[in-house]
């Protein structure tokens, strides 16, 4: 695996994380390389990935910078088997800026309109409705932090800033979102969810048992779309 990593905190904490599991389940990182965000060429990086023979891409850039990285690799004919692209992938301005191209990214939004949870189809069906598509892949989580907020508040039965604190961080509940948590340093404990573009839609591929299609695995080369 190649890991593309933005020079920003976010990008390093990623790096480090995904370096440290690729050890754990025996994966080789073959490339680590750092970028500076809104760069306009990436052809160094995507060259050393291709010569080094990565299978994988992992990366963490902004919208621009993945449909720029997208764009070159398909320009280099750099194949990888599989591309997973935190954040860029996200809005629906993916498909719109990429075609085909921007088919088979995996990204991780925290959620997706098919998931099976307590309340998505009732959300899904307003999304619906109202702007004439489903749910885009933000709107859960959004929606997730309403139910958690107002939740905290009636437990904490005041508006006290430090009462609706300690209410949020002692959540145990189930949301749009599935089952929410958090640790004692105030990140969340939520589901991972995993969604690939297909066919310009973004799809549900993992978990499986909660809606998820079968995974694009291998993508096809850039000539065969």
């Amino acid at each position: 695996m190649a890991i593309f990593q933005e020079r920003t905190d976010w990008g390093r904490e990623l790096g480090n994380v995904w370096t440290a599991r690729s050890r754990e389940y025996g994966y080789q990182v073959v490339l680590r390389a750092e970028y500076t965000p809104l760069s306009r060429d990436f052809s160094d990086i995507i060259l050393r990935a291709k010569s080094a023979g990565a299978d994988a891409v992992f990366a963490l850039p902004t919208p621009p910078d993945g449909i720029t990285l997208i764009r070159q690799m398909k320009e280099l004919d750099f194949n990888p088997k599989l591309i997973i692209m935190i954040r860029a992938a996200d809005a629906v301005s993916w498909s719109q800026a990429l075609g085909k191209d921007g088919d088979g990214v995996l990204l991780m939004p925290g959620w997706h309109h098919s998931v099976r949870f307590p309340g998505v189809a009732e959300l899904n069906a307003k999304h619906q409705q109202r702007f004439g598509r489903p749910a885009d892949v933000l709107v859960g989580p959004a929606y997730a932090c309403v139910q958690i907020v107002a939740n905290a508040i009636q437990r904490a039965g005041s508006l006290d800033h430090t009462a609706i604190r300690d209410a949020i961080a002692a959540t145990n509940m189930t949301t749009v979102v599935g089952p929410v948590r958090f640790r004692p340093d105030g990140t969340g404990i939520v589901p991972t969810v995993i969604v690939q573009w297909q066919s310009g839609q973004q799809q549900l591929v993992w978990p499986r048992d909660l809606g998820g299609v079968p995974l694009v695995y291998p993508l096809p080369a850039w000539r065969a779309r």
